[in-house]
Protein backbone atom coordinates (compact mmCIF):
# COMPACT_ATOMS: atom_id res chain seq x y z
CA UNK A 1 0.00 0.00 0.00
CA UNK A 2 2.63 2.26 0.81
CA UNK A 3 4.54 1.50 -2.44
CA UNK A 4 1.61 2.47 -4.32
CA UNK A 5 1.06 6.06 -2.61
CA UNK A 6 4.34 6.83 -3.32
CA UNK A 7 4.53 5.64 -6.81
CA UNK A 8 1.11 7.52 -7.73
CA UNK A 9 2.96 10.80 -5.56
CA UNK A 10 5.54 10.70 -8.34
CA UNK A 11 3.63 10.32 -11.14
CA UNK A 12 1.23 12.80 -10.33
CA UNK A 13 3.69 14.92 -7.98
CA UNK A 14 2.68 18.50 -10.02
CA UNK A 15 -1.22 17.86 -9.40
CA UNK A 16 -0.72 16.79 -5.77
CA UNK A 17 1.60 20.25 -4.69
CA UNK A 18 -1.25 22.31 -6.81
CA UNK A 19 -3.89 20.68 -4.97
CA UNK A 20 -1.78 21.80 -1.56
CA UNK A 21 -1.61 25.16 -2.42
CA UNK A 22 -4.79 25.62 -3.10
CA UNK A 23 -5.68 24.39 0.23
CA UNK A 24 -3.11 26.37 2.15
CA UNK A 25 -3.73 29.41 0.17
CA UNK A 26 -7.63 29.45 0.75
CA UNK A 27 -6.68 28.28 4.20
CA UNK A 28 -4.57 31.46 4.63
CA UNK A 29 -7.59 33.38 3.13
CA UNK A 30 -9.71 32.21 6.28
CA UNK A 31 -7.66 33.32 8.59
CA UNK A 32 -7.43 36.82 7.62
CA UNK A 33 -11.17 36.01 8.25
CA UNK A 34 -13.10 39.52 7.77
CA UNK A 35 -10.33 41.32 6.03
CA UNK A 36 -10.40 39.08 3.07
CA UNK A 37 -13.66 37.98 3.10
CA UNK A 38 -14.83 41.80 3.02
CA UNK A 39 -12.67 42.36 -0.22
CA UNK A 40 -13.09 39.31 -1.97
CA UNK A 41 -16.78 38.00 -0.98
CA UNK A 42 -19.35 38.00 -3.65
CA UNK A 43 -21.49 41.52 -3.41
CA UNK A 44 -24.08 41.99 -5.59
CA UNK A 45 -23.84 46.33 -5.16
CA UNK A 46 -20.08 46.15 -5.74
CA UNK A 47 -20.27 43.87 -8.45
CA UNK A 48 -22.93 46.52 -10.01
CA UNK A 49 -19.91 49.02 -9.44
CA UNK A 50 -18.07 47.19 -11.78
CA UNK A 51 -15.96 44.66 -9.09
CA UNK A 52 -16.13 41.97 -11.29
CA UNK A 53 -13.27 40.06 -9.67
CA UNK A 54 -16.01 38.97 -6.87
CA UNK A 55 -17.78 36.65 -9.34
CA UNK A 56 -14.70 34.54 -8.85
CA UNK A 57 -12.65 35.61 -5.60
CA UNK A 58 -16.12 35.01 -3.55
CA UNK A 59 -15.65 30.90 -3.72
CA UNK A 60 -12.11 31.31 -2.25
CA UNK A 61 -13.07 32.96 1.23
CA UNK A 62 -15.70 31.76 3.82
CA UNK A 63 -17.87 32.24 6.45
CA UNK A 64 -15.79 31.44 9.43
CA UNK A 65 -13.10 28.67 10.10
CA UNK A 66 -15.64 25.69 10.26
CA UNK A 67 -17.07 26.63 6.98
CA UNK A 68 -13.39 26.79 5.49
CA UNK A 69 -13.01 23.21 6.98
CA UNK A 70 -16.07 21.18 5.13
CA UNK A 71 -15.01 22.58 1.85
CA UNK A 72 -11.54 22.16 1.98
CA UNK A 73 -11.88 18.84 3.28
CA UNK A 74 -14.41 18.23 0.49
CA UNK A 75 -11.94 19.10 -1.88
CA UNK A 76 -8.80 17.69 -0.67
CA UNK A 77 -11.00 14.36 -0.71
CA UNK A 78 -12.16 14.88 -4.08
CA UNK A 79 -9.21 15.22 -5.49
CA UNK A 80 -7.56 12.25 -3.59
CA UNK A 81 -10.61 10.28 -4.15
CA UNK A 82 -10.25 10.80 -8.08
CA UNK A 83 -7.16 11.45 -8.48
CA UNK A 84 -6.60 9.17 -11.33
CA UNK A 85 -9.46 11.37 -13.74
CA UNK A 86 -7.80 14.32 -12.77
CA UNK A 87 -5.32 16.50 -13.67
CA UNK A 88 -4.02 19.96 -13.87
CA UNK A 89 -4.96 20.96 -17.02
CA UNK A 90 -8.79 19.65 -15.73
CA UNK A 91 -8.69 21.03 -12.48
CA UNK A 92 -7.99 24.56 -14.13
CA UNK A 93 -10.96 24.03 -16.51
CA UNK A 94 -12.78 23.09 -13.54
CA UNK A 95 -11.90 26.22 -11.89
CA UNK A 96 -11.65 29.10 -14.63
CA UNK A 97 -14.77 28.26 -16.34
CA UNK A 98 -17.43 27.36 -12.86
CA UNK A 99 -16.27 30.20 -11.10
CA UNK A 100 -17.13 33.03 -13.79
CA UNK A 101 -20.29 31.18 -14.84
CA UNK A 102 -21.78 30.48 -11.31
CA UNK A 103 -20.82 34.27 -10.15
CA UNK A 104 -22.63 35.47 -13.33
CA UNK A 105 -25.86 33.36 -12.23
CA UNK A 106 -25.65 35.13 -8.93
CA UNK A 107 -25.81 38.07 -10.22
CA UNK A 108 -28.17 37.42 -13.21
CA UNK A 109 -30.82 35.29 -11.77
CA UNK A 110 -30.42 35.50 -8.13
CA UNK A 111 -30.76 39.16 -8.03
CA UNK A 112 -32.15 39.17 -4.23
CA UNK A 113 -28.70 37.92 -3.24
CA UNK A 114 -27.01 40.58 -1.48
CA UNK A 115 -23.68 38.80 -0.32
CA UNK A 116 -22.31 35.34 -1.06
CA UNK A 117 -18.38 33.25 -0.14
CA UNK A 118 -18.02 29.69 -0.35
CA UNK A 119 -16.18 26.65 -2.51
CA UNK A 120 -19.29 24.51 -1.96
CA UNK A 121 -21.21 25.45 -5.02
CA UNK A 122 -17.55 25.01 -7.39
CA UNK A 123 -17.43 21.61 -4.97
CA UNK A 124 -20.53 20.48 -6.41
CA UNK A 125 -19.46 20.74 -9.66
CA UNK A 126 -16.32 18.94 -9.24
CA UNK A 127 -17.84 16.21 -7.66
CA UNK A 128 -20.59 15.74 -10.65
CA UNK A 129 -17.88 16.59 -13.12
CA UNK A 130 -15.99 13.56 -11.88
CA UNK A 131 -18.44 10.93 -11.44
CA UNK A 132 -19.71 11.63 -15.18
CA UNK A 133 -16.08 10.81 -16.46
CA UNK A 134 -15.87 7.49 -14.09
CA UNK A 135 -19.18 6.31 -15.73
CA UNK A 136 -16.75 4.40 -18.47
CA UNK A 137 -14.60 2.77 -15.22
CA UNK A 138 -17.06 1.56 -13.29
CA UNK A 139 -20.90 2.67 -14.36
CA UNK A 140 -23.00 0.98 -11.43
CA UNK A 141 -21.24 2.60 -8.38
CA UNK A 142 -21.03 6.21 -10.18
CA UNK A 143 -24.47 6.33 -11.69
CA UNK A 144 -25.62 5.37 -7.96
CA UNK A 145 -23.59 8.15 -6.65
CA UNK A 146 -24.57 10.37 -9.30
CA UNK A 147 -28.26 9.89 -8.76
CA UNK A 148 -27.97 10.92 -5.32
CA UNK A 149 -26.55 13.80 -6.04
CA UNK A 150 -28.97 14.85 -8.59
CA UNK A 151 -31.88 13.47 -6.02
CA UNK A 152 -30.38 15.68 -3.10
CA UNK A 153 -30.13 18.94 -5.45
CA UNK A 154 -33.87 18.47 -6.09
CA UNK A 155 -34.48 17.96 -2.38
CA UNK A 156 -32.43 21.72 -1.60
CA UNK A 157 -34.59 23.44 -4.44
CA UNK A 158 -38.31 22.28 -2.44
CA UNK A 159 -39.93 25.35 -0.86
CA UNK A 160 -39.42 23.09 2.89
CA UNK A 161 -35.89 22.74 2.72
CA UNK A 162 -34.28 24.22 5.39
CA UNK A 163 -31.41 26.54 4.59
CA UNK A 164 -30.51 27.56 7.98
CA UNK A 165 -29.93 23.95 8.86
CA UNK A 166 -25.92 24.25 9.26
CA UNK A 167 -26.11 28.14 10.62
CA UNK A 168 -24.77 27.35 14.22
CA UNK A 169 -21.72 26.36 12.00
CA UNK A 170 -20.91 27.96 9.56
CA UNK A 171 -22.41 31.60 10.53
CA UNK A 172 -25.07 31.94 7.68
CA UNK A 173 -27.48 30.27 5.93
CA UNK A 174 -27.14 27.89 2.93
CA UNK A 175 -27.40 29.36 -0.62
CA UNK A 176 -28.81 25.87 -2.54
CA UNK A 177 -28.69 28.09 -5.91
CA UNK A 178 -25.23 27.76 -5.50
CA UNK A 179 -25.17 23.86 -5.41
CA UNK A 180 -27.38 23.51 -8.53
CA UNK A 181 -25.46 26.61 -10.74
CA UNK A 182 -22.46 24.26 -9.58
CA UNK A 183 -23.38 21.08 -10.72
CA UNK A 184 -24.72 22.01 -13.97
CA UNK A 185 -21.54 23.45 -14.92
CA UNK A 186 -20.05 20.42 -13.87
CA UNK A 187 -22.12 18.47 -15.86
CA UNK A 188 -21.38 20.08 -18.91
CA UNK A 189 -17.88 19.89 -18.42
CA UNK A 190 -18.25 16.21 -17.64
CA UNK A 191 -20.20 15.63 -20.82
CA UNK A 192 -18.10 17.43 -23.04
CA UNK A 193 -14.93 15.30 -21.32
CA UNK A 194 -16.20 11.99 -21.71
CA UNK A 195 -17.38 12.41 -25.27
CA UNK A 196 -13.90 13.52 -26.09
CA UNK A 197 -12.44 10.85 -24.49
CA UNK A 198 -14.82 8.64 -26.18
CA UNK A 199 -14.36 9.63 -29.63
CA UNK A 200 -10.71 9.87 -29.14
CA UNK A 201 -10.81 6.21 -28.33
CA UNK A 202 -12.86 5.06 -31.15
CA UNK A 203 -10.75 6.82 -33.92
CA UNK A 204 -7.74 5.72 -32.14
CA UNK A 205 -5.85 2.86 -34.23
CA UNK A 206 -6.87 -0.86 -33.33
CA UNK A 207 -4.05 -3.39 -32.80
Amino acid sequence: MIDDVIQRWHANRGYYLVVLAAVVGMAVLALFGDSAGEALRYRRDAVADGQWWRLVSCHLVHLNGWHALMNLTGFTLVCLFFDDLLSLRRLALWFLVSAPLVGIAFYLRDTSLAGYVGLSGLLHGLFVMCLLLGIRGQPALHLVVLALVVGRLVYEQTPGYDVNYAKEWIGGRVHVNAHLYGAMVGAVLGGVLWWREHREEKNSPSA
